[in-house]
């Protein structure tokens, strides 16, 4: 079976592909392996249903995918196939003991270094990045000479456009074909017309949409005069990041239906479905959220104190207890504060609520660190980060103790991804 074809069993719902990654794979495939395949996913789905029952990992289901797919195919009539196969996978398991376990089961001679190069490729094929947050990291930018080199240009031009074809370069939305790379207003307006992708400046916008405008100093004469990135829509405002606004990368805010607005060229951002161990699936989801990556080991530094005995093998689901409260997860939130429910959250869910609510907190406490903003917190470098995060998120106490701890193991972490 082609390799194309193999790669298309380890989606289910945990998204690894790539823009038409599925078109290439249904171009592909023959008759026979058409109907192979849709055998092979009705008892892929049995295996998910028995893994979520034990509540593993979505990496642990993913592999429970590759090695069905690509190593059992010939055991997958055994009688009592998928309780042996999922009794092979335990929590906080190593590569090794899962492989040995599944070759003891199944007399199998997997390697564990020729598995791990296999899955390191599958998990290094999705990588998409929030456009808002990449914007919001280049708040403060005069010039906007690194967007327009980037372009192509090797003088100064006006770079509103620019801007956001670089934010969105960085996403990977150019070459997966959700945003144009533009230079000229209308160039992007048309782009978004063709593809039937466009709001009227009357309608209310979602965050990442891109805002197009009609100055009225001109003459609102119909045609586009300026660009930008929706922030955030609340209490009647769009809240803008914008180009050469002023010559700079500043956050602007108009009124819904302001008649100098043009439209909002509008376009699905792809979900993230992050793989690998539990310090690997949060340093993905927290690089898609934008931040740097001495941010994101800032945090996942606090969160080896929390959860990981200041190790980066993290207990994401662990319960604690303290003075009559329970805590859950990678940053122990204390549940009588957190949404209901909360306690049992999927990794997924527990990084997303944490950059849901990370910005607030900033706003609120940053008074714990010198007054620290969010904007500057991500621009810190990773000693920073990670103090600034224990002491403005976590607020655990006792910071003469916890400064040097938290910043070590950031530091470990960046070590260890980045790259």
């Amino acid at each position: 079976m082609p390799v194309i074809a193999i790669v298309s069993f380890f989606s289910g719902n945990i998204s690894v592909d790539t823009a038409g990654l599925s078109q290439k794979i249904e171009a592909q495939l023959t008759a026979e392996e058409r109907a192979k395949i849709s055998k092979a996913e009705e008892l892929l789905k049995k295996v998910e249903s028995e893994m979520k029952k034990k509540k593993y990992t979505d990496d642990q289901i993913l592999q429970s995918r590759v090695i069905t797919v690509l190593f059992l195919q010939d055991k997958v009539s055994d009688k009592d196939f998928v309780k042996k196969l999922v009794g092979c996978f335990k929590k906080n398991q190593t590569t090794k003991n899962l492989i040995s376990n599944i070759n003891r089961t199944f007399g199998t001679t997997i390697e564990v270094e020729d598995y791990e190069k296999l899955m390191s490729y599958i998990y290094t094929s999705s990588s998409d990045y929030d456009i808002v947050q990449v914007a919001k990291k280049e708040i403060g930018n005069v010039g906007g000479e690194k967007y327009w080199k980037w372009y192509g240009f090797k003088s100064r031009v006006d770079w509103c456009c620019i801007f956001v074809s670089w934010c969105a370069n960085q996403c990977g939305y150019i070459e997966s074909g959700l945003v144009p790379k533009y230079s000229i207003v209308d160039d992007g307006v048309n782009w978004f017309k063709s593809k039937n992708q466009w709001l009227p400046g009357s309608a209310t916008p979602s965050p990442g949409n891109i805002i197009f405008f009609d100055w009225a100093n001109d003459g609102l004469d119909g045609k586009g005069d300026h660009t930008g990135i929706v922030e955030k829509v609340e209490n009647g405002m769009v809240y803008t990041i914008e180009g050469n606004s002023g010559d700079k990368v500043c956050e602007c805010q108009y009124s819904i239906g302001n008649k100098e607005i043009l439209g909002y060229g509008k376009f699905k951002q792809p979900d993230i479905s992050a793989t690998g161990d539990a310090a690997t699936q949060v340093w993905k989801y927290l690089k898609s959220y934008g931040y740097s990556d001495s941010v994101a080991a800032g945090i996942i530094g606090n969160m080896m104190r929390e959860c990981g005995g200041d190790t980066l093998d993290l207990d994401w689901d662990v319960v604690g207890h303290f003075n009559g409260d329970e805590f859950y997860g990678l940053c122990q939130w204390c549940l009588r504060y957190a949404p209901s429910n909360f306690k049992g959250a999927t990794i997924k869910e527990q990084c997303d609520y944490l950059h849901k609510t990370i910005e607030s907190e900033f706003a609120t406490y940053g008074g714990n660190y010198n007054g620290i903003t969010y904007q500057q917190f991500l621009r810190a470098d990773t000693r920073t980060a990670a103090i600034a995060f224990e002491r403005v998120y976590e607020r655990c106490g006792d910071y003469a103790f916890e400064d040097a701890r938290r910043a070590d193991n950031a530091e470990k972490a960046y070590k260890k991804f980045h790259k």
